[in-house]
């Protein structure tokens, strides 16, 4: 919930409970490469023993589908290869901190943004590690290839600009259908699309106690159309419903986190393009063929939305208000 991560003023600790556990946030020194490679990321601290078995220093690499650049045949597939070997070894580094990592979230010391992600992505990339490690050393030219028919297969550390653009591309599309029996589930449920139009209109609609904000009230076909909306499921996704309850939760809760470390560490104008996109499409906010001031703006609103009026409405509100509103966007509290 996100009544657990109430924003806190810069500098100071606040304790959170998060699978069971307690996690402290503390604000710390990120450096993101906006021209570089968008994971990489650089943690410092004011106190020594904060910096011990952290996040490993980034290797700095160029993004050859960054726009803006104009590069020879030859020189893109070099800086291609260059970028995936670089990132295969940035995962390989995170793999050996990644236990530090987990061990000091189940006793509740600080964690920072950059670590917080790592934790997350680490389960999925280390089963992306060695089929794509042994086609970069087999069949290294055929990367940029094979990624482009099955992007599912590449490690976090190894997405590109390009390959992030082109999956959410296709998510805003498959987001776009969801919409129409979004508004059919939001109809159904007493409200309507002006419900969600304004942060006075949704705080509003979010104290009527409606069903749809209830995660455990939820019925089958919103608990479902939400879950696809997140990304969340797949094929067998109908047979394990109580799976997908459990799975939505900490989906938000994870989200509600992640808002508030980008907030506590102001990261939101630092993001790199790969990573801003990410971020925008994990929200369900539409991201693909928009410029950047666009993006960034649309993801500050969201996180000033979570922050200022989270403790009171929670992530579920927030969470329809992007499936309401898919073309649109939550205004900002007082503008």
């Amino acid at each position: 919930m996100l009544a657990r991560t109430a924003w806190q003023p810069l500098g100071m600790r606040q304790p959170m409970k998060w699978f069971g556990q307690t996690l402290v946030v503390k604000r710390s020194s990120m450096d993101y490469a906006k021209q570089l490679h968008t994971t990489a990321m650089i943690r410092t601290s004011d106190k020594p023993e904060d910096n011990t078995k952290t996040v490993t220093m980034p290797i700095l690499r160029a993004d050859p589908t960054l726009p803006g650049q104009s590069l020879t045949l030859m020189k893109k597939i070099k800086a291609y290869l260059a970028f995936y070997k670089t990132g295969v070894k940035e995962l390989w580094g995170n793999m050996k901190v990644v236990k530090s990592i987990d061990s000091r979230v189940r006793a509740g010391t600080v964690v920072s943004r950059a670590e917080f992600q790592i934790h997350l992505r680490s389960p999925a990339d280390r089963l992306r590690l060695v089929p794509f490690g042994l086609l970069l050393i087999l069949l290294p030219e055929s990367i940029p290839l094979v990624v482009a028919v099955f992007p599912g297969m590449c490690p976090s550390t190894c997405i590109t600009y390009g390959t992030a653009a082109k999956m959410a591309a296709k998510r805003d599309a498959a987001r776009q259908k969801l919409h129409v029996a979004a508004l059919q589930c939001i109809e159904e449920a007493g409200l309507e699309p002006s419900d969600f139009d304004t942060v006075e209109n949704l705080v509003r609609a979010a104290g009527r106690g409606s069903s749809i904000f209830q995660l455990d009230q939820l019925d089958t076909a919103s608990l479902r159309l939400v879950c696809r909306f997140l990304g969340i499921g797949g094929v067998f996704s109908e047979l394990r419903v109580e799976q997908l309850r459990n799975e939505l939760r900490r989906r938000l809760d994870n989200i509600a986190i992640d808002d508030m470390l980008l907030a506590n560490e102001q990261l939101v104008e630092q993001l790199g393009l790969a990573e801003l996109l990410r971020a925008c499409q994990e929200r369900g906010i539409p991201s693909a063929h928009l410029p950047e001031w666009q993006l960034r703006e649309s993801l500050g609103k969201w996180i000033e939305l979570t922050q200022t009026h989270g403790r009171t409405i929670g992530m579920m509100p927030i969470a329809w208000s992007r499936l309401a509103l898919l073309d649109g966007s939550v205004e900002n509290p007082g503008s």
